[in-house]
């Protein structure tokens, strides 16, 4: 039978030798991949073996963290030179471990285009493709069907695809309702991993048999990209929250966070051909990928939590932020204070009406003063309290800026607002990193004055407008991206993130809530404190001037 088998294959091959060698450099390169991929399992499993032998049980390592760079004791004293995945965002770590597990990576783009090729073949067929006497379902029910399958996908691809479509989940002015309510389950309502396990973390995390020792009366209450959170009761009788990371999310986020790096120097090559950018999109998906990536340090969001429920308490801004229980929080685990309420997102239209500028000058407040903001405020992190107060939760994804940007994009704002479009090209965009320092404007300055004014002043916040907008500006768009030198600094993924959610939960209440025009109070009071009270009236002199050059 074998030699038949043989005699067979290779008679195969001598008819289609193309074929057979395409074939044959299929399986040989899969074959090293897999080689490739072993050695590198074997050694991590190596490195761990010895360090857990050497330093530390596992469940006591999660204390020994060096404050000034974030590696553990046990990345410190082991010296063998193996690929691991830090615990503070390393770029190039991150790259090493992944480059070194081809196989891991080619089956994951392998998923993602499975997952998602059917879904756009099927929207493609249903909306573009059938005609009208095919279509027996109503357009409604299609959609829901539709954002069904998306939400499904998106959350068996795991936490990076479930926090795009928690992006899409809060914008009524891009998605149709019936798709809205579909989506927003992936803000907290993500299929769970089960209770015994998620208890089982927490039980290594907190170095427990029993967690009676600690919490009484303990039950899952929702369950989000990263972890899910349960209800419980401490021996003072606070009532808290816990939230507990889900299995293996430090690999599974890690490994998109390393694909969405290889796309942006993908970008980054084309634009360095075909236009006159400056490099920018690995840096900008990098300040994304950062942010996450510390997503996955409960430790550092509660530090985080703690620091913005100082400097809010000390500004006397009226929102509130849940304690932190140290003692129960971890790596994986972090344990606040309960709060009772309900999501902004479902309160009444007229409380949501009034808190919305509560929650814009708040953004405002940590983007243009404190110097660090929250990036991440969906729905499933903006609460009411039973009080009528504003509450924001989640600290994981914050970033931070400096203060000559901070100072910088006050002035933007301002300028953008009351029309000063010669100080925004000339001084603030060179400030902010969109354009370089050396830069003459001269030429560029009415194209740019055009795509402001008409793609972002005029359009408001409605993102059908805005498309629409931009659509009759698409010649100047195109002169910008590719035959200027224009980029966009990496601070911004997280400030565009940011602001996007926060906007999209405002329209959901104000169909006509325009983010710009909310903003300016804030801005025009923040740029009196920092360059002075005679900043207006110098602008106006500036922005006279100017139009008398004109």
């Amino acid at each position: 039978l074998f030699p038949t088998a043989m005699a067979t294959l290779i008679a195969a091959m001598q008819r289609r030798p193309f074929l057979s060698m395409s074939f044959s450099a299929l399986i040989t390169a899969a074959g090293y991949a897999t080689l490739i991929e072993n050695e590198s399992e074997r050694r991590e499993a190596r490195y761990y073996k010895k360090s857990s032998n050497n330093i530390l049980q596992p469940k006591q390592q999660r204390f020994f963290v060096d404050t000034t760079d974030g590696v553990t004791a046990i990345e410190r004293q082991n010296t063998i030179q193996t690929p691991i995945l830090p615990r503070k965002y390393d770029r190039n770590a991150i790259d090493e471990y992944w480059s070194s597990r081809p196989a891991t990576v080619a089956k994951r783009l392998v998923d993602i285009l499975t997952e998602l090729a059917p879904l756009f073949a099927a929207y493609l067929y249903d909306f573009k493709l059938k005609s009208d006497d095919e279509k027996n379902d109503s357009k409604v029910v299609v959609q829901r069907q539709h954002a069904r399958a998306l939400r499904e996908a998106l959350t068996r691809l795991g936490p990076a695809f479930i926090k795009m479509g928690q992006q899409l989940s809060i914008r009524p002015d891009l998605v149709p309702p019936s798709v809205l309510a579909e989506l927003q389950q992936l803000c907290d309502s993500v299929e769970p991993v089960p209770d015994e396990v998620a208890l089982r973390v927490l039980r290594e995390e907190l170095g427990c048999d029993d967690l009676t020792d600690f919490f009484t009366g303990i039950h899952r209450v929702a369950s989000a990209s990263l972890g899910q959170v349960y209800k419980a009761t401490i021996d003072n009788g606070d009532v808290v929250a816990i939230k507990v990371q889900r299995p293996d999310m430090l690999r599974r986020l890690s490994l998109d966070l390393f694909l969405l790096q290889k796309y942006g120097k993908m970008m980054d090559t084309i634009c360095k051909v075909l236009t006159k950018q400056i490099p920018y999109h690995e840096n900008f998906i990098d300040a994304f990928c950062s942010g996450s990536y510390m997503e996955l340090d409960y430790e550092n969001e509660a530090a985080n939590q703690l620091r913005f429920k100082k400097e809010l308490e000390t500004r006397r801004c009226d929102v509130t932020i849940p304690a932190v229980y140290s003692q129960f929080t971890t790596r994986r685990v972090i344990t606040t204070e309960w709060i009772n309420g309900t999501k902004l997102v479902d309160a009444p239209r007229d409380q949501l009406r009034k808190l919305i500028p509560v929650g814009v000058e708040l953004f405002l407040t940590q983007l243009l003063d404190i110097g660090a903001f929250h990036a991440d405020p969906h729905p499933a992190n903006l609460y009411v309290t039973t009080e009528g107060q504003l509450c924001l939760l989640d600290f994981g994804l914050c970033a931070e800026i400096d203060e000559r940007s901070r100072n910088a994009m006050t002035a933007a704002i301002v300028n953008l607002l009351s029309g000063d479009f010669h100080s925004l090209i000339a001084r603030d965009a060179k400030e902010l990193g969109f354009l370089p320092e050396e830069m003459d404007v001269t030429e560029l300055k009415p194209i740019l004055t055009k795509i402001l004014t008409q793609g972002l002043l005029e359009a408001g916040s409605n993102l059908h407008d805005r498309k629409r907008k931009l659509m009759d500006i698409s010649n100047e768009l195109n002169e910008v991206f590719f035959k200027y030198p224009f980029s966009v600094p990496p601070f911004f993924a997280l400030v565009t993130r940011g602001l996007g959610l926060l906007e999209g939960i405002a329209l959901s209440g104000d169909p006509d809530f325009d983010i710009f025009q909310a903003s300016l109070p804030y801005a025009r009071k923040r740029a009196m404190d920092i360059f002075g009270s005679n900043f207006l009236e110098l602008r106006k002199l500036q922005r006279r001037s100017t139009s008398n050059e004109g």
